[in-house]
């Protein structure tokens, strides 16, 4: 087999406000699954955003917590981190050729999203993926039919298509946009380009070794000047640059560790200035609760002088009630009538009952009113006395915290003197080493800027050398669509029989559309969801499996989103399925979903023992319990929206913390 293109993902990381959230994939099946609403299409539409979708449609918890995202990816064995701005999908996505920790060390480059932005970066996003993965760089017909149909470019995401099932093609009778006439008619020139199908492959195939040859003669003659401009500079090493790093570092920290012990000693060593500053501190704690008591005072003679004018308005209103019976005058009639029940009424027998006499209460209730107010004079007097010897010794200590601190200040100079010189002196050596180190890590970045050109040549002469290769496949066996589409259909076939489908006969891939057919019926036309989720997915799996065998335009990568759809668990949630069919096809056995399973585990081990790198990442709602219980090895994450056995809510795993 030919060297096909390779992507791994290995890690998604989504750099927040808060912290990283990040999520690690292993090459083979990783499996996600867990409760709805827990992000995991999310995570699958984040992955497809940083290889070059044109949006990423992000929910609340990510626009609060996120800054940006990267993808850590191994392309063809070549580590790289794609950064992009999650909020922008227009601005430039930056590449850096090392893993997430390392790009500090390296110059990214900076790629145009898609072929209508500017290409004045260092390029296009999918020429830099196409090149990356060892791909020629075509052109196709909008129309194949039509002579005179213009060329358009044939991109990364184009073949991506065929690498990411998502949820709402799943099943669906809309897959690849077969219904869609001129978005089909690119995805059929597509999958004549990943099987090197295409009428004008060869020629194409030689423009482009041409064109990787050139850029590979440009890039060579630029390493050249680089490297001849370095060595007449006598620039260092990146071994030496490396080293003299480590040591200035080695420097930065002694001279800071020479700092912390001078300023250490500045303080500890002075006796005086401890005495003086532990004074200070004790004045500074009296001076503190004085004043409080101070407030106190003030409060309390503000609150009694409120008192006091109460008991003097109360005093006035008894003397006004005296006065006004002076003028009224006294009741001489002992006994009277009621002037509502013409009862009589004794006021002579009221008074002895209830013990009225006729002295004046009003006197007595002045008097005591006026004791209360000498009482109350008293206190506030007091308490006057007590906030002048409170402000008084609130003066004493006020001046003698301006003495302890003239004196801890004349002190802190005659003790620090001594020092100043010392530590001004590796002040300035530590700014130096600093610089240095500066410098020292910019000169290691042209350095490796410089590998960086060496290993792009190196890995355009493998380019050559893999198109070459195509190039003499394609010149000496051609291979033909009718054979192409008899081993899809065999491997589809296989799949199914695995899978446990009623009736797997009749198999086949259709030669107009590209699309399957089971016992004689297109795609299109099978009525039951479900059956349709099984074709979809093992369709897809069959141009994955076809990758790891032969030679072909398409990494052996998947994703696909909600095996299960249609197959039970997830069906009241989708539509477009006839239930009766699903129910005569049995599709919820969970036997044919763990089959499913099965299939896909069992074909990257075969891949694994080929040393053939490949990469499945599925996403469910529920993952079979035998599943679960035989292969948990293979759970990259498992969610839970309500934290049920301290499962993490999602891959922004502390969202619920910010709404609580």
């Amino acid at each position: 087999m030919a060297n096909n293109p390779s992507i791994i993902v290995k890690r998604l990381i989504l750099v927040g406000h808060r912290k990283n959230y990040q999520i690690a994939f292993e090459s083979g099946v990783n499996i996600i699954y867990g409760d709805s609403a827990t992000g995991k299409s999310s995570i699958l539409e984040l992955i497809n955003y940083l290889l070059g979708s044109s949006k990423f449609i992000y929910d609340e918890e990510i626009e609060t917590a996120v800054k940006y995202a990267a993808l850590e990816v191994e392309l063809n064995g070549v580590i790289y981190t794609i950064s992009r701005d999650i909020f922008s999908s227009t601005r430039p996505i930056e590449v850096c050729a090392s893993n997430f920790e390392s790009i500090g060390d390296v110059f990214p480059k900076k790629f145009a999203p898609n072929y209508s932005g500017d290409d004045g970066l260092d390029g296009f996003f999918s020429d830099f993926l196409l090149s990356a993965l060892n791909l020629p760089i075509l052109k196709v017909r909008e129309a194949p039919s039509q002579f005179d149909s213009p060329m358009v470019r044939l991109s990364f995401r184009d073949i991506f298509k065929y690498c990411y099932l998502k949820q709402d093609d799943v099943g669906s009778k809309q897959l690849l946009s077969v219904a869609n006439g001129v978005l089909y008619s690119k995805n059929k020139q597509t999958f004549r380009y990943i099987f090197n199908l295409l009428d004008s492959s060869i020629t194409e195939l030689e423009q482009e070794i041409h064109n990787v040859n050139l850029k590979k003669v440009e890039l060579a003659r630029k390493y050249k000047s680089v490297s001849d401009f370095l060595r007449e500079t006598q620039f260092e090493t990146a071994i030496n640059l490396s080293d003299i790093s480590d040591e200035l570092q080695k420097q930065s920290n002694s001279l800071k560790s020479e700092l912390d012990r001078i300023n250490s000693s500045m303080v500890a060593n002075n006796e005086t200035y401890l005495y003086l500053k532990e004074s200070l501190d004790v004045f500074s704690i009296k001076f503190v609760g004085v004043q409080g008591a101070r407030k106190d005072s003030e409060l309390s003679i503000e609150r009694f002088s409120r008192l006091k004018n109460d008991y003097i308005g109360d005093i006035e209103k008894l003397k006004a009630i005296q006065q006004a019976q002076i003028l009224i005058g006294t009741p001489t009639v002992a006994a009277f009538s009621c002037p509502i029940c013409d009862t009589k009424v004794d006021l002579s027998r009221i008074k002895a009952e209830y013990k009225i006499d006729d002295s004046d209460k009003a006197n007595h209730e002045i008097n005591a009113l006026t004791r209360r107010i000498r009482d109350i004079d008293g206190v506030i007097q007091a308490e006057r006395d007590k906030l002048l010897l409170l402000s008084q010794e609130s003066d004493i200590l006020s001046n003698d915290q301006a003495k302890a601190r003239r004196l801890l200040d004349e002190e802190s100079k005659q003790m620090i003197t001594p020092y100043l010189s010392e530590r001004d002196g590796i002040s300035v050596e530590l700014a130096t080493v600093n610089e240095k180190i500066r410098q020292s890590d910019h000169f290691l970045k042209v350095r490796n800027q410089q590998q960086l050109i060496f290993t792009e040549v190196d890995r355009l002469e493998n380019n050559i050398a893999v198109l070459t290769e195509k190039l003499a496949i394609l010149k000496k066996n051609t291979p033909s669509i009718v054979s192409i589409l008899a081993d899809l259909g065999n491997l589809l076939s296989k799949f199914l029989v695995k899978v446990n489908i009623k009736e797997p006969r009749n198999i086949s891939i259709n030669a107009t559309n590209f699309l399957p057919i089971l016992r004689n019926r297109n795609y299109v036309d099978i009525t039951s969801g479900g059956l349709r989720t099984i074709l979809s997915i093992g369709y897809f799996l069959s141009l994955f499996e076809h990758s790891i065998s032969h030679s072909s335009n398409i990494p052996a990568f998947l994703m696909i989103d909600t095996v299960g759809k249609y197959l039970g668990k997830t069906q009241s949630q989708y539509g477009e399925t006839v239930r009766a069919e699903d129910e005569k096809e049995n599709v919820a056995d969970p036997i044919k979903y763990s089959n499913m399973y099965e299939y896909m585990i069992n074909l990257v081990d075969r891949a694994a023992l080929k040393e053939i790198p490949c990469q499945i990442i599925l996403v469910d709602n529920d993952v079979p319990l035998a599943i679960q219980q035989k292969y948990a090895g293979f759970v990259t994450a498992h969610f839970s929206s309500e934290g049920v056995n301290d499962l993490p809510f999602g891959l922004i795993d502390d969202a619920h913390l910010q709404k609580n």
